[in-house]
């Protein structure tokens, strides 16, 4: 009789956790963050005020001016912003309205007019407003 060998299927020796559901789950959540993400914009409510203007009907009575070369004027006076806040509030001290009028010059950057801003508030100002030319 012929003798057979026994034929033993080797099969390779298994090195861990089998990563194909971890795999399939991965894409699954990939795929579900990609859709959402496109369909669903976040969006802040922002209740916009309406566009009107105001006649300046007397002369304000704390006005700040910001010109182009970067000098500060508190009521028509050259000031520096660091004496600015300590300005403010010995004017507010003796003042009910405490409001602040800023003029800037078109060409100053915005962050600077928010520093001016900021310095005001600091100070106690209440209102602030902007003085600006009309279009005719």
């Amino acid at each position: 009789m012929i003798e057979f060998k026994e034929y033993e299927e080797s099969l390779p020796e298994s090195t861990g956790p089998d990563m194909t559901p971890l795999i399939d789950m991965v894409f699954l959540l990939l795929i579900f963050f990609l859709l959402t993400s496109f369909l669903a914009r976040p969006s802040i409510p922002v209740d916009l005020p309406e566009a009107e203007t105001a006649q300046l009907n007397e002369k304000p009575e704390v006005s700040i001016t910001i010109r182009k070369d970067g000098i500060l004027l508190l009521n028509g006076n050259i000031i520096t912003e660091g004496k600015l806040e300590s300005s403010l509030k010995r004017i507010y001290a003796f003042q009910r309205s405490k409001e602040v009028t800023i003029q800037s010059d078109k060409e100053v950057q915005f962050g600077r007019i928010v520093e001016i801003m900021d310095i005001s508030k600091k100070a106690g100002a209440r209102n602030i407003s902007f003085l600006v030319e009309q279009k005719q």
